[in-house]
């Protein structure tokens, strides 16, 4: 969840959780959605309140688009650590969030892990160890930790401190010495079993705390152990080692370079086959070159390619190419590459190594949802009930609380869709809106709700902070995956918003402080507005060989770094991948997959385990709540309940985690964990929907009969609503668990359910309709823009069902606005045996949206005025077959309201003797010379009123005055309106407008 300032555990307080509220979704979010946030600013409002005017921009205020960040913190905030210790190659964008990054602020370091050995930098040198058995407690499985020796030089005994000398994608080069004449430079790289070494000024001294055992002394390379772990020192040719039989060794290193490696066993043979690659040096300067990852999503084939390659400088003695390389487990299982016969145990499990300069894994890529379709067994009536009592009204006060608040919005608001509350939902997506812009905008007095760039490190932190976010560089990915979560939810519903000239810009470099995708080149400048790349560093919070993001900013700990939420680093990721998708950005979707994909792996090999193999068997539990470099905790920064160790784990859902119900059984065997482990046995208090969320993916009838026992008396977690807490257990009731062995061809696409129960779920996040087709041979057309699922399948997909449906019949326009037009049909029927599914409506030829089967009209919205389109329907039944086209329609949209009108609303005092503002004036000028004119309003979703208004020449107005609406407006009120005005002896509906009151 969250990573605490350094020696601050004891002091954590429990987080207060806020009471929520929940929200619906429809399978197809209406277009009028897309233009509804443009008419909203097209109506230009007159005296609505809540609407600032923007700020004054001052010198160091820098706009992108829309938004804007300051680059001067807010006065008597915290900021990161200034004291950095760097040397002239190593400049900003740092990296933070590292195994390594102790070395950057401490002088020396903390524990360094790089597996399958560990490191410390510290006054007289490193001290080099290969931690490989267990300490076990109660809450807790730690690699022992002890340092075999000290790595120093010959001509001191001591240095003033340590700096990075150079990084790349997961290597670190330590120097100490800098700026003088006796340095030792040392490169440390995870997965690797050598340290690198250069000397100036003297050479190499080891110091043992007794004697190691010399068992291979071929003069300038030793084979030895130490305390059971065995090393080789490789000097170059000619360069004897001295003082074996002694603690100290010592090496004059005239050649200036020294290898060592940590071998899997004291065999002579094994020093032989790593002394061929032990003088291939992987070791960074300023260059950033040593390690490189590259991913490839390939989304034809659902899957993510990714190649780990080393850049080496071959010494004088090297006999291979390449290095020798330890794999973690989710890298080893999913490579088809040759492996060795020598194996490591390190803290994430058994390593298995390959050779040469690179290595490739392929995992599956199985896809997120925005939301889950309608498709549950949930009570049309009761859900709707829940949606109606969500707070529209966003909380948080800093910004892993805001971002929550972003969360529960997004979650809510299609459910409210799918349910029909169009004003519940819009208010939802209003709100989210108004909060996320309020937050890019930098305006020149403003202190808080704004993000500050700090140019030191290359790092965006928004204030207020929380968490250390901003003096620790903490938990920039929880945190702002919440923000980007909100940004996406508002771009799929409204495709302008996302543009790079409206707020776009500013969502990308939120984007870019957790997860940059690109590599910066530090000689250029430094300024996200107009060079983002190379204004941020490399995947921040993301450890590309670890395979999973770690929490805390400079890992000042002896555990090295830890992350506690791996679901709230997948959030990040996934809705990294929907904001790509939504904004069209291919090159950051092929990083958002890569990184949503690793981060799912991770979790369920570290956390929880899946295969029951990394954490060690003497361990009481299945589940870490706390991954750390050289332990699993069962436990959190927070709270030591059980029911917060699992919990925190599994929040926030969303379509990012269905991930948490490909296994069954693991379902099962976390749950009944967390139960026996809970304080009060599974009687869930502190998050209850949390854990019935999660019981559902293996027992549903358990999960809703606890949900149904206390529906009436639980307090949702924060970033959750009743509403999707019930829609959620009974969607996946309805549909069935995730089936992770069908993958689709398009990003946002899921299976549920087996065999022949499948339902088939996409999401077409464009313009134009799609078809999506899955591993199994299934194909599901999707309109844009819209949501479309299926139960069954067609080309093998499952029920066999190849005869398509009859077409529905006698279309016809029932009425249009400027924008709008309504549809209705006959009934088409199936007999092919998989059951009528859903129609799609058709404007122009291309597919616009769905329709459910057991609906026979539609409104399509987002039209131009003024204009003539053609519309027909077709049939789709359950395995994907679609008949033919029904008759064509062709209407002609009203002209434009914008050219038949103004108008505007004010506030008024009423005029029941009282002395409140408390009431609405609605003004509409026709341009056309409108007879009548009558005005349409609803408030929070209720009825609709309907009033002629008062008409002098052109202008008609009318006051909500106690005679026009029962009682007066408060606060927060949604009034959702639109007129009907008289052109030409016809009436024409204008579009819709929305205001809070």
């Amino acid at each position: 969840m969250h990573e605490p300032t350094r020696n601050s555990a004891d002091e954590r307080q429990s987080q207060t959780d806020e009471s929520d509220e929940p929200a619906e979704s429809n399978d197809g979010l209406s277009l009028s959605r897309r233009t509804y946030f443009k008419a909203f600013g097209a109506a230009g409002l007159a005296g609505a309140a809540g609407i600032p005017a923007p700020a004054m921009a001052a010198s160091d205020v820098h706009g992108v688009g829309n938004g804007s960040y300051a680059g001067t913190k807010p006065s008597g905030e915290d900021g990161p650590p200034s004291t950095l210790y760097t040397t002239g190659n190593v400049q900003a964008p740092l990296p933070s969030n590292d195994w390594w990054t102790s070395a950057l602020v401490e002088g020396y370091s903390e524990n360094l892990f790089f597996d399958p050995g560990y490191g410390q930098a510290v006054e007289a040198g490193l001290e080099v160890g290969n931690p490989s058995t267990w300490t076990i407690s109660d809450t807790a499985a730690i690699m022992d930790v002890s340092s075999d020796f000290t790595l120093g030089h010959t001509a001191t005994s001591s240095f003033a401190d340590t700096r990075v000398d150079g990084h790349s994608d997961w290597s670190v080069t330590l120097k100490w010495g800098s700026a003088t004449g006796t340095t030792l430079r040392a490169s440390l790289t995870t997965g690797l079993p050598f340290v690198f070494c250069e000397y100036t000024g003297g050479g190499a001294e080891l110091d043992f705390p007794a004697a190691p055992n010399v068992w291979a002394d071929r003069g300038n390379v030793l084979g030895v152990t130490h305390n059971g772990n065995h090393y080789g020192l490789f000097a170059p040719s000619g360069d004897d080692w001295s003082g074996t039989g002694s603690a100290t060794l010592t090496n004059g290193l005239s050649g200036g370079y020294l290898s060592i490696a940590i071998l899997p066993d004291g065999n002579t043979s094994t020093l032989d086959t790593f002394e061929e690659y032990a003088y291939n040096f992987v070791m960074d300067t300023g260059a950033g070159d040593a390690t490189r990852v590259s991913p490839t999503y390939d989304q034809s084939a659902s899957e993510v390619r990714t190649t780990y390659s080393f850049n080496t400088d071959d010494k004088a003695e090297s006999q291979a190419s390449g290095t020798i390389t330890g794999l973690y487990p989710h890298q080893h299982k999913y490579t088809d590459e040759a492996l060795l016969s020598d194996t490591y145990v390190c803290p994430r499990g058994t390593m298995k190594t390959t050779s040469g300069s690179s290595f490739t894994t392929t995992h599956p890529f199985r896809g997120v949802l925005p939301y889950l379709p309608d498709r549950g067994t949930y009570d049309e009536s009761e859900l709707s009930g829940y949606v109606g009592d969500v707070s529209s009204s966003l909380g948080g006060s800093d910004t892993y609380s805001t971002g929550k608040e972003f969360g529960r919005a997004a979650a809510a608001a299609p459910i409210a869709d799918q349910v029909g509350n169009t004003s519940k939902r819009d208010a939802l997506y209003d709100a989210i809106q108004s909060r996320m812009e309020d937050w890019l905008v930098a305006g020149s007095s403003e202190s808080s709700n704004l993000f500050y760039y700090d140019d030191s490190w290359g790092t965006f932190i928004g204030y207020p902070d929380s968490y250390g976010s901003a003096s620790g560089l903490n938990d920039h990915h929880f945190h702002y995956g919440y923000f980007v979560r909100g940004a996406a939810a508002l771009s799929r519903t409204d495709d302008s918003w996302g543009d790079d000239g409206n707020w776009g810009g500013m969502v990308d470099l939120i984007v870019r402080d957790f997860a940059n995708w690109e590599r910066p080149n530090r000689a250029n400048a430094q300024e996200p507005a107009t060079n983002p790349a190379d204004s941020f560093p490399f995947l921040r919070n993301f450890s590309p060989f670890g395979g999973h993001s770690w929490a805390a900013g400079t890992a000042e700990f002896a555990d090295g770094n830890d992350q506690e939420s791996s679901s709230e680093a997948i959030n990040a990721y996934g809705a990294m991948v929907e904001w790509a998708v939504y904004t069209d950005n291919d090159e950051m979707l092929n990083w958002a997959a890569y990184l949503y994909t690793h981060e799912v792996i991770s979790a369920m090999e570290y956390w929880f385990d899946v295969d029951d193999g990394n954490q060690p068997d003497a361990w009481g539990h299945d589940t870490a709540g706390i991954v750390w470099s050289d332990k699993y905790s069962y436990a959190t920064w927070f709270n030591a309940d059980a029911e917060a160790v699992h919990g925190i784990n599994y929040l926030p859902y969303a379509g990012h985690s269905l991930y948490l119900g490909w296994d069954a059984d693991l379902a099962e065997r976390n749950y009944s964990e967390a139960v026996a482990n809970d304080d009060n046995g599974g009687a869930w208090n502190l998050w209850p929907d949390i854990m019935w969320n999660y019981r559902v993916f293996s027992n549903p009838s358990d999960a809703k009969s606890m949900f149904q026992a206390k529906k009436g008396s639980y307090t949702p977690e924060s970033g959750e609503t009743k509403a999707h807490t019930y829609h959620w257990i009974y969607a996946i009731d309805g549909m069935g668990n995730p089936n992770p062995s069908v993958t689709a061809d398009y990003p946002l696409a899921y299976v549920f359910g087996s065999g022949s129960d499948k339902t088939y779920v996409a999401y077409n996040g464009g313009n134009a309709a799609i078809t999506v087709n899955f591993s199994d041979g299934t194909s599901l057309s999707v309109g844009a823009n819209s949501m479309n699922s299926s139960t069954g399948g067609s080309s093998g997909g499952g029920s066999g069902d190849s005869t398509a449906p009859s077409s529905p019949s006698n279309l016809s326009s029932s009425g249009h606005t400027t924008s709008s037009v309504d549809l209705g049909w006959s009934a088409a029927s199936d007999t092919g045996g998989s059951g009528l599914d859903h129609y799609a409506v058709y404007v122009n030829g291309s597919q616009n949206g769905t329709v459910s089967a057991g609906t026979t009209s539609t409104t399509v919205s987002g039209l131009s005025g003024g204009t003539t389109y053609d519309f027909s329907v077709t049939a789709v039944d359950g395995a994907g077959n679609e008949s033919s086209a029904s008759n064509t329609v062709s209407v002609t949209t009203n002209s434009s309201g914008s050219g038949d009108f103004n108008q505007s609303v004010s506030r008024i005092d009423g005029s029941d003797s009282d002395s409140t503002v408390d009431e609405l004036s609605f003004t509409f000028v026709s341009n056309v010379g409108s007879n009548w004119v009558d005005v349409h309003y609803t408030v929070n979703g209720g009825s609709q009123y309907n009033y002629r208004m008062n008409k002098s020449g052109d202008t008609h107005t009318l006051e909500t005055t106690p005679d026009y609406v029962v009682g007066d407006f408060s606060s927060g009120d949604a009034i959702d309106y639109y007129f009907t005005y008289e052109n030409g002896g016809t009436g024409n509906d204008s579009q819709h407008f929305s205001l809070t009151y």
